[in-house]
């Protein structure tokens, strides 16, 4: 913080309007993902008693298969760190059938995932992932080009938040949320990724939020979070300002897009110009004579 102390007392104010506009935001981001994961949880307790008698019936034999598993965890290879870049070597989800994009965040595919997107006047402010009982809003910040955004805001949500308390986890310091939810008691938790100019803040709830962490009900999710691809763009922003979230695009439609900015390129004419070339745009007036002039007599030319 000391590196951008000057024109602070300045600034003060409006940083303290940001942080309380940014707590409520991660607070409305809780309820959401909190309603998402309570609904995708009855729908699976529906489904869930149908298929009990069938993993009781599997159970002898995954006992007899234990040796075997424990063997294969200890080749189990570590989550790869995410979430990733746009403009990272390597990336490039452009053109990937297995990524939608909402043009500042590009989110895998699953099968059996939902996604939900929520929309203010001011347009698009969070995308909501539900996979099974779990649920993420996943949403991208600006963040200052030399600091990281995710402690400062991390400790403003424990000091406006009752309850609230830090976890050690897989995204580093995770903000364990107390949420009200219909009259009960839900829990969310918040993290943050810092990345080049952005932060990718995801609030997570229901088994993503209660589960132990090896869970694989936590870790499903959370290995589809580290998954996601940011695009910060050129465009300047406050930091905490949400980074522009579009409507969706598939890659079949990203292609034909850019297949058509291209055969539109192709067809400009060449505006090249040389030193004997005219300005290539300009306004003259051409008046036309339409009737005949005496020019001077030989006389007057003397």
């Amino acid at each position: 913080m000391g590196l951008f102390g000057f024109g602070r007392k300045k600034h003060k104010k409006d940083e303290e309007a940001v942080a309380d506009q940014t707590d409520e935001t991660v607070a409305q981001d809780a309820d959401d993902a909190a309603d998402e994961a309570e609904d995708a949880a009855e729908a699976k307790d529906a489904a869930d008693a149908e298929d009990q008698e069938a993993r009781d019936a599997e159970n002898g034999a995954e006992d007899s298969d234990d040796d075997d598993s424990e063997d294969s965890d200890d080749d189990k290879e570590e989550p790869e760190p995410g979430p990733w870049d746009y403009d990272e070597d390597g990336v490039d989800p452009d053109d990937d059938d297995g990524y939608i994009s909402f043009g500042s965040i590009f989110l895998p595919i699953e099968p059996g995932m939902t996604i939900r997107a929520r929309r203010t006047n001011e347009g698009i402010q969070s995308v909501t992932v539900t996979i099974d009982n779990s649920s993420v809003v996943v949403v991208p910040l600006a963040a200052p080009k030399t600091l990281g955004l995710w402690d400062e805001l991390s400790d403003e949500l424990l000091e406006s938040q009752d309850g609230a308390k830090i976890e050690e986890g897989r995204f580093g310091d995770e903000v364990m949320l107390p949420v009200d939810v219909k009259g009960k008691t839900m829990t969310s938790r918040v993290v943050g990724v810092d990345g080049p100019r952005w932060m990718l803040q995801g609030v997570f709830s229901g088994d993503a939020a209660t589960a132990d962490a090896d869970d694989p009900k936590r870790t499903h999710i959370e290995d589809y979070f580290s998954r996601i691809i940011v695009r910060r763009g050129s465009e300047p922003l406050a930091p905490r300002d949400i980074i522009p979230i579009m409507p969706p695009k598939t890659a079949a439609q990203r292609r034909a897009e850019a297949a058509a900015a291209a055969k539109n390129a192709s067809k400009k004419p060449d505006v090249t110009k040389n030193d004997t070339d005219v300005p290539q745009s300009y306004d003259v007036q051409h008046k036309v004579q339409t009737t005949m002039r005496r020019g001077p007599m030989f006389s007057e030319m003397r």
